[in-house]
């Protein structure tokens, strides 16, 4: 099964609005969101390349700063868990995962404007537990790494 044949299960519903409307980098699409937190924070956008692997992104704005005007290390959190959480639900073949621990490092600050682009990657996987990785980066040069375990619900 590939990541593309997994239907996820809130599609048929309405996507929230996002309080922002903003226009997809080249090459993205938005995202349909669900989450209230996440529809709050973005839009947020993916590309599927050719190769079927994927690349998330969102564009920093003033919501997402801390008072020095770089983005907020929640906010790059917030985005963390949202699509570390949807890799570890594609490799689940679309079952429900929840998050058990995320850490980051983070390496360099992006700013207001930045264009910042996830990469994730499933590391392992067993029956209940998917380990997955990611890296952040603007214009190609590195601003965190995250780790990532996620439970999938109903599995023992």
């Amino acid at each position: 099964m590939t990541e593309s044949d997994v239907t996820h299960p809130l599609h048929g519903r309405t996507p929230l609005t996002c309080p922002r409307d903003v226009t997809p980098p080249a090459g993205f699409v938005s995202q349909e969101l669900h989450d209230p937190f996440e529809a709050h924070m973005g839009p947020l956008f993916e590309q599927i390349n050719a190769d079927g692997s994927r690349v998330f992104a969102f564009i920093a704005d003033e919501r997402h700063l801390r008072a020095d005007g770089s983005v907020h290390e929640g906010m790059m959190m917030t985005f963390a868990d949202a699509f570390l959480g949807g890799a570890a639900w594609r490799g689940s073949g679309g079952k429900p995962c929840v998050t058990m621990s995320l850490q980051a490092s983070f390496l360099a600050d992006a700013k207001q404007g930045d264009v910042i682009e996830c990469r994730t990657k499933v590391e392992k996987q067993t029956r209940s537990v998917m380990f997955v990785s990611a890296s952040f980066t603007v214009k190609g040069e590195p601003v965190m790494t995250a780790t990532s375990l996620w439970k999938v619900l109903g599995e023992r």
